[in-house]
């Protein structure tokens, strides 16, 4: 590595010895990662070379540098036009520290003091935040925290076809939902997994919905990677920019960035740089995105594909330093061929050995690729529309969860003898306009710091509805009992099955008559009608509106009529028994009289007389239907009298014979 690590260890040693206070007794200790500086009266800016506040502290007293605050970044959603509150965190190394709030590296009077900041703003915001000692003689660099402000996208209204209202949908059904309003991309899940992933389909077709789920759509703006950073997407604002920036050296008034802008996907973050390279030009973006990483830029030469990413290798030729809490993990490195034509992107891993690079691709103006867009046409350093987009996997530079941290640089990179850092940063330079060049540099020392940005802005801005679906399982088979045939006007029971999934009822298909059920819902309801004669009766299971199951049963009423009394004969003293005379008899077929005292008689004909009758009997009777079997009812009583008894025979008191006079006796 061209001897770097000699050259890294002659720096620090040389970094030391400057370092050691000539008047020990009124310098203050310094903590940088673990490590003991000593300050001396030096007219070394504490809060990242801010000259003249150096110089009016000089004269009194020289303040300490304290360990920077742990960090938490904010980001919510809103319009831009309404004030958003964003959350931002900050708490210092030791309890006692002060926590101090900035709108610039530069500004002298905090906006607000405390470890929870959470300032209402309309668009995205960059604060500074230092620790400060209680007594007031230490502080640490300022670190730039973005409060972010995304756009929410209008709102979004889900609707299905067909509804499954008042009835449950069918299992099976296909249903197309259909999303109004929202913004550039739509998304469906089904009990929040994914259906159909993010596209500019606004509707969704599926036939496999249970009953209870829930299907949700979600919208959000998209970025068209074309090189203009102007879409919605982008949020209300650069995360951090070059507002305060120095004159643009030589080397970076060609090959300069302006701003950095991110947009978050489901699962790839979007970065946005508005900025010019030309020729040996290339940014090279730094990420801390996970734990662990490089402080100092003693990683390995990426040793991938042609063309070599030569920045990249050659920033680690004189090891630097960066600021105290940043390590970095990956590096996105952008550059241009010899005709500034196409430009190319990586993602390189830093490692020791070899760092890994992945080929993200190639685009030009107005022919961007599916990952990357670019428009050479920045107009200047307060150009933030026009640069470079690049669409990168979460999980390719390492992102699980938690803020991030970034940095970046342009570099000039003709030859491994002549290469450049200029000074175009993120955050800016602000006061020196010259090249960083390629030394050794301890960024602690300089103004760039890198800038953290909260998870919540690498998630992005929804608008969503959800529709909770009813869904019906297909009917249980409808069955019934055997048919019937019954001698009254009700059924026995007609044994419909109790299903298992719908309800089932009962209804009549034919008959002459009308039909009352005890309970129509039941499958062992009777059925009473009010004529004899056939009937037909439908057990029907139902569920939503898929097709129902049904089963017939057929019935027959055959009711036997109770016979009209007619002449009833009692005994006489010639006949000792007597008849009566039945009429309404079946017309058809035989039938059989049973008298409730004697023998039963079998006949044809719709009247008959029954005799031999007891004497002094009462009787009843029932007619039973040869053709259906069905007994009547029983007749009223009919009485026969006792036989009557023979008259008196006359006796004979005087006799009275015949005369003259009387010729009879």
């Amino acid at each position: 590595m061209k001897n770097k690590l000699l050259l890294f260890l002659l720096f620090v040693l040389f970094l030391g010895n400057r370092l050691i206070a000539t008047n020990y007794a009124n310098s203050s200790v310094v903590s940088k990662k673990k490590s003991e500086l000593v300050v001396s009266s030096t007219p070394l800016d504490t809060i990242k070379k801010n000259r003249k506040a150096a110089k009016a502290n000089n004269a009194a007293k020289t303040l300490g540098v304290l360990l920077t605050p742990t960090v938490v970044a904010g980001s919510s959603c809103g319009d831009g036009v309404k004030f958003t509150q964003v959350n931002l965190y900050a708490n210092g190394a030791n309890v006692s520290d002060v926590i101090e709030w900035f709108t610039s590296q530069t500004a002298v009077t905090p906006v607000f003091t405390g470890t929870n900041f959470s300032p209402s703003i309309k668009t995205t915001t960059t604060y500074y935040v230092q620790s400060k000692s209680a007594d007031g003689l230490s502080v640490s660099i300022r670190v730039p925290v973005v409060g972010s402000i995304y756009f929410t996208p209008p709102a979004v209204t889900l609707s299905a076809s067909p509804t499954g209202s008042p009835l449950p949908l069918c299992f099976g059904t296909s249903v197309t939902f259909t999303a109004t309003g929202g913004a550039d991309l739509f998304e469906f899940s089904v009990d929040g997994v994914v259906a159909q992933a993010m596209s500019p389909s606004k509707t969704f077709t599926t036939s496999t919905l249970n009953d209870g789920q829930v299907v949700r759509v979600r919208s959000r703006y998209a970025v068209t990677l074309d090189g203009t950073l102007t879409e919605k997407a982008w949020g209300t604002g650069n995360l951090e920019d070059n507002g305060l920036s120095a004159t643009l050296s030589a080397n970076a008034a060609t090959g300069y960035i302006n701003g950095l802008k991110i947009s978050p996907t489901e699962n790839k973050l979007v970065f946005g740089i508005p900025g010019k390279l030309l020729n040996y030009r290339r940014i090279l973006l730094f990420l801390d995105t996970k734990a662990g990483g490089y402080n100092v830029s003693n990683y390995g030469d990426e040793n991938g594909s042609l063309p070599e990413v030569r920045a990249f290798n050659y920033f680690n030729n004189n090891p630097s330093t960066f600021d105290s809490y940043f390590e970095a993990d990956y590096c996105i490195a952008i550059a241009t061929d010899a005709g500034e034509t196409n430009y190319y992107a990586d993602v390189i891993e830093l490692k020791s050995g070899n760092s890994i690079k992945t080929y993200l691709g190639t685009a030009a103006t107005g022919s961007p690729t599916s990952v990357m867009g670019i428009n050479k046409g920045n107009t200047g350093i307060g150009d933030y529309n026009l640069g470079f987009e690049v669409e990168v996997l979460k999980s390719l530079i390492g992102y699980t969860t938690g803020d991030i941290k970034f940095f970046a640089l342009t570099m000039q990179d003709n030859f491994p003898t002549n290469y450049n850092v200029t000074n175009s940063f993120l955050s800016p330079e602000r006061s020196g306009t010259a090249d960083y060049g390629s030394g050794a540099i301890n960024y602690n020392l300089k103004d760039p710091n890198p800038v953290y940005v909260s998870s919540s802005a690498l998630t992005p801005c929804y608008s969503e509805d959800t529709i909770a679906v009813s869904i019906a399982q297909n009917p249980s088979v409808a069955s019934v009992g055997p048919n019937q045939s019954n001698c009254i006007l009700t059924s026995t029971a007609l044994g419909g099955n109790t299903p298992a999934i719908g309800t089932g009822l009962w209804s009549i298909k034919s008959g002459p008559g009308t039909a009352t059920f005890s309970d129509a819902s039941s499958g062992s309801s009777t059925a009473t009608v009010s004529t004899v004669g056939e009937y037909v009766f439908t057990w029907t299971i139902t569920s939503g509106t898929c097709t129902a199951s049904t089963a017939d049963i057929s019935v027959i009423y055959d009711v036997t009529k109770v016979p009209v009394i007619g002449v009833i004969t009692q005994p006489t003293c010639a006949v000792n028994t007597g008849s009566v005379i039945f009429s309404g008899l079946p017309a058809t077929g035989t039938w059989t009289i049973t008298p409730s005292t004697g023998t039963a008689v079998t006949g044809t004909g719709s009247s008959y007389e029954f005799k031999n009758l007891l004497a002094a009997t009462n009787y009843t009777f029932v007619v039973t239907d040869g053709v259906s079997n069905c007994p009547s009812l029983s007749t009223i009583p009919v009485a026969i009298d006792a036989i009557p008894l023979p008259p008196t025979a006359p006796v004979a008191a005087t006799v009275v014979q015949p005369t003259c006079g009387l010729p009879s006796g």
